[in-house]
């Protein structure tokens, strides 16, 4: 079932997100960060709790998460508790392929 939602997410959201909302600008529709881009990016990170499913993930969607996440340097302690999180997990499945 993971792998059928991170297939959904490569041929659909992920498309969305690149090819409208960061078509012309670094930042959803913008190229300052808004609250629409913490709405956004934080999420992702969660992706990373399968390792190999993180290393599918497009390049520019990559580049955009670390950009958000640098571009609010005041809670960078919660995004690495959040990515600890993901990362740190070592389940059934943290390295299933997509």
């Amino acid at each position: 079932e993971a792998k059928e939602k991170f297939n959904v997410l490569q041929d659909e959201h992920f498309n969305t997100l690149m090819d409208v909302f960061l078509k012309d600008t670094k930042f959803v529709y913008s190229d300052t960060p808004t609250i629409a881009d913490l709405a956004v990016a934080p999420c992702l990170t969660f992706i990373k709790a399968r390792r190999k499913f993180w290393d599918a993930v497009p390049d520019k969607v990559k580049e955009y998460h670390k950009n958000v996440l640098e571009a609010f340097p005041a809670t960078k302690e919660n995004f690495n508790a959040l990515d600890g999180m993901c990362t740190g997990w070592d389940g059934e499945g943290c390295d299933a392929e997509p």
